[in-house]
């Protein structure tokens, strides 16, 4: 089977309807399944008894009305947000992300950056 590459690029993040693909450098999704081991008269027996999901996203500080805006609201909140990570051959859809961090680093010499991590529950098809 040919191997299909994407790049980076041509990936679109939208956070609570709006596109801040421009201001996007880096992104990472992770999926994380906790696995369950019964020991059985037959052997071992495996079950998924949770699965979390995980972005995390490296982004220009783009001040008021950005998306780092939109993350510190939903921080203080407490609230959810919705994400949609478009991959271009697939998207992953998470309709209720909770924001654990949202970070901004800066120096005299370069661009201020952000980071935010968000958990929930992704659905990638």
């Amino acid at each position: 089977m040919p191997a299909t590459s994407i790049a980076g690029a041509t990936f679109t993040v939208t956070v609570a309807a709006v596109d801040y693909s421009a201001q996007v450098t880096s992104g990472t999704v992770t999926s994380t399944s906790t696995i369950t081991r019964t020991r059985t008269l037959d052997g071992n027996a495996f079950s998924q008894t949770d699965l979390i999901s995980a972005v995390n996203l490296s982004f220009l500080y783009d001040n008021v009305g950005g998306i780092f805006e939109e993350l510190q609201t939903v921080v203080d909140s407490g609230a959810s947000v919705a994400v949609v990570i478009d991959g271009g051959t697939g998207e992953w859809t998470g309709a209720a992300m909770y924001v654990e961090s949202a970070e901004t680093t800066f120096d005299a010499t370069g661009v201020a950056m952000c980071t935010a991590q968000l958990t929930g529950e992704l659905v990638f098809a």
